[in-house]
């Protein structure tokens, strides 16, 4: 098992009270294969319950086990490894680059990890190159080149430790169309060709419905839902969940209500243009 939670839960300490982020949290996480979106509203406790699985932040009570390290740790025991074997991507991430290049600092997560001059360089070269960062690039000033290329070898930094999960908060927030559909290929890429799992926590339930295999669900701290995404969108409780249905399934609905078409559940766009050519000919 990758990632297990037992019965956590999480609270926020206050000046007068504490608040109560997430409660009583069961869950596992397969260390590969999985594309798992974790969804809900503003505040239900998303990027609280992901920066569990890091050890960003230790369980109030109950008890997380990330690759057999036990959270919270014994006194003496270091965790700073989890940092490494999970990969946590924040939103707005090219806010942390502060090195004078570019491969400077897709470098510095390996070799803070101990990595060689030689290993970190190698290391950083093969996550530019999964990320469309390319050689010309490496001795510029990552505070000179454009707001989606800094995204980029933010991420790079990320995929230069080598995580076996790799963990996305909003990765796709403020971007263009085009950019937020080439960063997310980049990711699918990475998750079919390597088999890493991903979680990504998203509002765009267009992106949830086009890459995500499994969808978590959270409403106030608590799992509401966990299961295919197929289920959820045709959950009988779904609009309990105040989450919204994607483009593609939603123009179906209105397609079948106006003019009859079947409705037939397709997740992203490309699968919505296809079927519609086909009942077009029927």
């Amino acid at each position: 098992m990758g990632i297990q939670f037992k019965d956590v839960s999480y609270s926020y300490k206050g000046l007068r009270v504490d608040y109560d982020a997430i409660g009583n949290i069961n869950l596992e996480i397969e260390p590969q294969g999985e594309f798992i979106a974790i969804v809900g509203q503003t505040g239900s406790g998303k990027s609280t319950l992901v920066q569990h699985m890091n050890a960003l932040l230790l369980p109030s009570s109950g008890n997380v086990v990330v690759f057999g390290q036990n959270l919270p740790p014994k006194k003496k025991e270091k965790i700073n490894f989890l940092r490494q074997k999970v990969g946590l991507v924040f939103q707005f991430p090219e806010y942390q680059l502060f090195e004078e290049t570019i491969l400077k600092d897709i470098m510095f997560g390996p070799k803070n990890f101990k990595s060689s001059e030689a290993e970190a360089t190698e290391k950083a070269k093969r996550a530019a190159a999964k990320v469309g960062i390319g050689e010309s690039l490496y001795s510029q000033s990552p505070f000179r080149i454009s707001g989606g290329q800094m995204r980029r070898v933010a991420i790079a930094g990320i995929l230069a430790m080598e995580p076996e999960i790799l963990v996305l908060d909003e990765p796709t927030r403020g971007l263009d169309p085009k950019g937020r559909t080439d960063l997310m290929e980049i990711f699918n890429s990475i998750h079919k060709n390597e088999g890493k799992t991903i979680i990504l926590i998203s509002h765009d339930m267009d992106l949830v419905s086009q890459y995500a295999k499994r969808v978590i669900v959270l409403d106030e701290g608590k799992i509401v839902f966990d299961g295919k995404k197929e289920d959820l969108f045709e959950h009988p409780k779904f609009l309990s969940f105040h989450l919204d249905l994607p483009t593609p399934l939603k123009i179906l609905k209105h397609l079948e209500k106006e003019v009859g078409i079947p409705y037939m559940p397709k997740y992203d766009f490309q699968s919505l243009l296809q079927y519609l050519k086909e009942v077009s000919y029927e």
